[in-house]
């Protein structure tokens, strides 16, 4: 019940995978713009940018700073309990997604101000194309048995 929770509250440029991936691009806001556009967004301010990418009543269990070197791969997993949030803070990163079920297969390039939502039993592998950073975070906390290896690279 809390997958749904989360991503009915979650506005949505794209879904992949019949649903159980959302990504949305976060809009950009200057300095003395419509704050109160959206929820989520990047204020361009004076003193440098401040992104907004979690505003919910869900509380999040799991938040990890995520380093990204161009040409390697992480991830190659899923999880069946856990859901979680992907936020590009800088570069570019192709994320390889299948759905353990189904066996369909999506990918999909994100950039600085993206974010994406995996829901549980969706394997992913994260291919950055170029160096940056990322955050990524849960509802749930974060627990080693609940990663089951899935080579998608």
């Amino acid at each position: 019940m809390r997958s749904k929770l989360i991503s009915i509250m979650f506005e949505t440029d794209a879904t992949f995978l019949a649903g159980k991936v959302l990504k949305r691009s976060l809009p950009v806001v200057s300095a003395g713009g419509d704050r109160g556009a959206s929820r989520v967004k990047r204020l361009m301010l004076p003193q440098g940018e401040l992104a907004h990418f979690y505003d919910g009543e869900q509380g999040m269990r799991y938040i990890a700073f995520i380093a990204l070197q161009a040409g390697t791969i992480r991830g190659n997993h899923y999880h069946k309990m856990k859901q979680e949030f992907i936020y590009l803070i800088e570069g570019e990163l192709l994320l390889i997604l299948e759905d353990i079920a189904s066996k369909c297969r999506e990918s999909l390039l994100l950039r600085a101000g993206d974010l994406a939502l995996i829901s549980p039993n969706i394997a992913h592998a994260l291919h950055p194309r170029q160096t940056g950073q990322a955050v990524e975070y849960s509802p749930e906390r974060f627990d080693p048995a609940d990663i089951y290896p899935y080579p998608l690279v």
